[in-house]
């Protein structure tokens, strides 16, 4: 049984190499699968050199094992690590002028040096259809979003200047695929529904990391507040009366409506219902039992 414990132990060791690669160097989690198998079949070949010289080998079992650890790396995890950062980075798909932000309220066109942009496809399913979405969004945009101070002012995450233009261009196409506003705002609740769910410390390494609306599109996907904040953003602009609840260890949104029914909370003399938008086929006043007589803090977008 000695090999099944050495199997374990290198295993071991690809985990420790792709835990530290994570949580000390910001290694995006898409990288950690290369990373791993790195670790693990680096130190399995290492042990059996070692093995074999132990046993009378010679050392050429050294630099055999030398020369594989760096051939795996090189053609086979490098590769691995690179396709994965490059899944998230699209080639630039048209000539723009390339964009710096100087401030929260304007974009300043410096050069005409091609744009890069991110290119997302989503799938989910409305009703008896199963839509299919594709946006493009600039990169210099994401990247001015992560510079951001990711404080619990929740509020400021769904008020931008900047994404405006591409939460409007969302909610048009949306429109322009239903017959009614309502239907729209239902589709684009099941569309963020939809979104993959993932803790922020193990999609950013951080124990609290609010993403602004461009930041989970681009993402896909986040956690509970994530997916509020883009699903009161969407709304907002689409001239809904939206706030977000905060539950000790859960967010959702408030939304204002006529003929709705179920769970609502009173604030400022109006009744938000809930709603929830970290899975599928929730629908405005349906609540879970879990949040049912817990404390909850409104914050007004």
């Amino acid at each position: 049984m000695g090999w099944f414990f050495d199997l374990i132990f290198c295993a071991f060791i690809g985990i420790i190499c792709a835990f530290t690669a994570h949580y000390f160097f910001r290694i995006p989690i898409d990288n950690l699968k290369g990373i791993f198998l790195l670790g693990f079949f680096g130190w399995a070949i290492l042990e059996y050199c070692v093995n074999k010289i132990q046993s009378g080998g010679s050392t050429l079992f050294w630099i055999f094992g030398f020369f594989l650890v760096i051939g795996i790396e090189y053609f086979f995890i490098l590769p691995m690590i690179t396709n994965a950062e490059n899944d998230m980075i699209e080639n630039p798909i048209r000539t723009s002028p390339i964009v710096t932000i100087n401030s929260e309220s304007q974009l300043k066109q410096t050069t005409s040096t091609p744009i890069e942009y991110y290119r997302r496809t989503y799938h989910w399913t409305y009703g008896h259809n199963s839509p299919t979405y594709t946006i493009e969004i600039p990169k210099p945009l994401y990247e001015y979003y992560r510079r951001q101070p990711h404080d619990r002012n929740y509020a400021k995450y769904a008020i931008s200047d900047l994404d405006r233009k591409i939460l409007n261009s969302i909610i048009m196409d949306f429109k322009e695929n239903t017959d009614s506003k309502i239907e729209a705002s239902h589709n684009i609740v099941a569309f963020v529904q939809s979104l993959p769910y993932f803790k922020d410390a193990v999609s950013t390494g951080y124990d609290e990391y609010p993403r602004y609306p461009i930041e989970t599109l681009v993402d896909n996907g986040g956690d509970c507040e994530d997916t509020a904040i883009l699903t009161a953003a969407l709304l907002k602009e689409m001239n809904y009366d939206v706030v977000l609840f905060r539950f000790p260890k859960h967010m959702a949104l408030g939304i204002t409506c006529l003929g709705c029914s179920g769970t609502y909370y009173t604030y400022h003399d109006k009744q938000y219902f809930f709603l929830e938008t970290t899975a599928n086929n929730w629908v405005v006043g349906q609540m879970p039992s879990s949040l049912k007589g817990e404390k909850v803090i409104v914050y007004p977008i």
